[in-house]
């Protein structure tokens, strides 16, 4: 099997990227939307972009559409819109009666468990996958594809193989609770969280600190206000939930409040940090509100950096035994999708030093409120 037709459900920004991603690489792409306004815009953003690399003849390669019978005919179906459960489910049904029986299904996935998604639809186990696709999905390369033991063999290596055409680097995944790449993203933004609320930095000290002995681009804080507070807040929710709730991976009550004041990151204009047209102006004021011991207790850039990675460290241990993946394919994903120069095993083993136990200071265990 080989595919040729690709199906985008959901006109937002991913579904806009991927159309444009799929075009570029010699597929036939529908897109689809309930709302006409939002497909005419998609449209008009991949017209924009293709002119601009001087590929305007490719943009007859996509088509916008309302109806889901014209699905039929598509050998694959990706979804881009991840809302809540119960309207995925009704999307779903709907659409696994307006597609052929070998159509592949492609669910947007990376937080919550594939089997959750297909146990609650008509999708067909055996043909259903999950792709996890890394903001900006036009620049990121990786793309984490999630399959159950239902899944066939055959679909996954055709998913591979579409996947590389794209010009992606897939990593296959067993399904679980955050994947690869969500899932070691908890503690790392965790462990910054709380080396905010012991006071032994503000957000742009910490993030400089883990940048200078990591070589990394982005420090956590920079990082949770790309992606947003509040999306990263409930993505922390439903991991730690499925995973029983452990405490470490307990979300954290200053990111709430954060959240209930509105203030969600670079496209709100305020989280950790202040944004002016998409760039750092200044730091949230209001923190000092929320973090009792703001700034209270600085400590060295080593200190930050191991207390910021050590945990990465252990969760990616954790999880190469949970779901058996290789700490090749870990070390591939937290590099791609962190834009990090290494992954967590490479900087415990050449930064032994940095991550032996130590003894814990009275800041350690101060209360955050």
């Amino acid at each position: 099997m080989s595919i040729n037709a690709i199906g985008i459900l959901g006109a937002n920004t991913i579904g806009t990227g991927l159309a444009e991603i799929f075009a570029l690489n010699g597929f036939q792409v529908r897109i689809y939307d309930n709302f006409k306004d939002s497909l005419t815009l998609s449209m008009a953003k991949i017209k924009w972009s293709l002119s601009k690399q001087g590929k305007e003849d490719l943009f007859a390669n996509i088509e916008p559409i309302q109806d889901f019978s014209l699905f039929k005919g598509a050998d694959i179906i990706i979804e881009a819109v991840g809302k809540g459960l119960d309207e995925r489910r009704m999307i779903f049904n709907k659409l696994a009666s307006n597609v052929n029986p070998e159509c592949i299904v492609a669910v947007y996935a990376g937080v919550s468990p594939l089997e959750d998604i297909i146990e609650s639809s008509d999708l067909p186990a055996e043909q259903t996958v999950g792709f996890h696709f890394i903001k900006p999905v036009r620049k990121n390369q990786l793309v984490e594809l999630i399959r159950t033991d239902k899944t066939k063999d055959e679909i996954i290596e055709v998913c591979m193989e579409l996947l590389r055409k794209a010009q992606k680097t897939p990593i296959m995944v067993k399904d679980n609770p955050g994947a690869i790449v969500e899932r070691l993203l908890r503690p790392f933004f965790l462990s910054a969280f709380r080396l905010l609320e012991s006071g032994k930095g503000l957000p742009h000290e910490i993030d400089a600190a883990f940048k200078e002995i990591s070589k990394a681009s982005y420090g956590p804080f920079e990082m949770v206000d790309y992606m947003g507070l509040d999306a990263d807040y409930q993505a922390t929710k439903e991991i730690y939930e499925k995973l029983s709730k452990p405490d470490r991976l307990a979300p954290a009550d200053m990111e709430l409040r954060l959240v209930q004041y509105g203030q969600l990151g670079r496209d709100s204009t305020i989280g950790f940090y202040i944004y002016e047209d998409g760039k750092i102006v200044g730091e949230n004021p209001l923190l000092s509100n929320i973090v009792k011991y703001l700034g209270l207790k600085k400590v060295g850039k080593e200190e930050i950096f191991s207390e910021l990675l050590g945990p990465v460290i252990d969760e990616a241990k954790l999880l190469a035994t949970e779901i058996m993946v290789s700490e090749y394919d870990i070390e591939t994903a937290v590099k791609i999708a962190f834009s990090w120069p290494k992954g967590p095993f490479a900087y415990s083993r050449e930064m032994a030093q940095l991550f032996k136990k130590k003894v814990v200071s009275e800041f350690d265990n101060l209360d955050s409120f």
